[in-house]
């Protein structure tokens, strides 16, 4: 059941940022003087937005990684006990030190790249030649890290609903699983996405109606 559950989290998150790619949220303006503005965020609201951000993903990846726990525990039932235990802790550290010590490597791109550039004041030379691209590429990568970061969420949703209900492991029988998997994360994603979407209006009006 936990697992379901995680799986529906992970499609929902991936499905909503299929969404706002899509549909992206129209920046708020407002008139002054007979023209339109944006607003700008103070330092305090982007520090805020900020913190909302990185707890959705931390949350996100703890979400993951307990999912990646389980089906690697469901791997092992029936063995014996020492054996389970290490099975999952071994996967548990590559999981841990592989995914976030790259992620971490990847954040810090930029850092490395502009202390090459410090190296010395010539701009043909190969540490600062590196360092520029390093700096360079960086958004690209977190652009592309973010497209893979979604598919791999949809896909690891996809999967696990049909490994785990009956009803999806037998739809889309004709087609490659990792295509099959793909879709089945996206209609769970779109189906919670809906449900979710849905309580924030309701609770929305309730909360302007007790205003009232």
């Amino acid at each position: 059941m936990a697992l379901v559950l995680g799986g529906v989290y992970l499609a929902y998150e991936g499905f909503e940022k299929v969404y706002h790619f899509f549909l992206p949220h129209k920046h708020k303006k407002v008139k002054k003087e007979h023209a339109i503005t944006d607003v700008i965020l103070s330092k305090e609201e982007q520090l805020i937005a900020e913190k909302a951000k990185i707890k959705s993903a931390i949350f996100t990846d703890f979400i993951l990684s307990v999912e990646i726990v389980i089906i690697a525990l469901g791997t092992v039932i029936g063995k014996p006990i020492l054996f389970q235990v290490l099975v999952v802790s071994i996967i548990a550290v590559i999981a841990t030190v592989g995914v976030y010590g790259m992620v971490a490597l990847i954040v810090r791109m930029d850092d490395f790249g502009l202390k090459l550039v410090l190296l010395n004041d010539n701009k043909k030379s190969m540490s600062h030649i590196i360092g520029n691209l390093l700096i360079n590429t960086l958004p690209w990568v977190i652009k592309s890290l973010s497209v893979v970061g979604t598919i791999a969420l949809l896909l690891v949703a996809g999967g696990i609903f049909s490994h785990n209900i009956e009803f999806f492991h037998h739809i889309l029988e004709n087609i490659p699983s990792t295509i099959k998997d793909l879709i089945i994360g996206l209609m769970v994603g779109l189906v919670a996405f809906l449900v979710v979407t849905l309580f924030k209006r309701i609770f929305k009006l309730l909360k302007k109606n007790d205003k009232i």
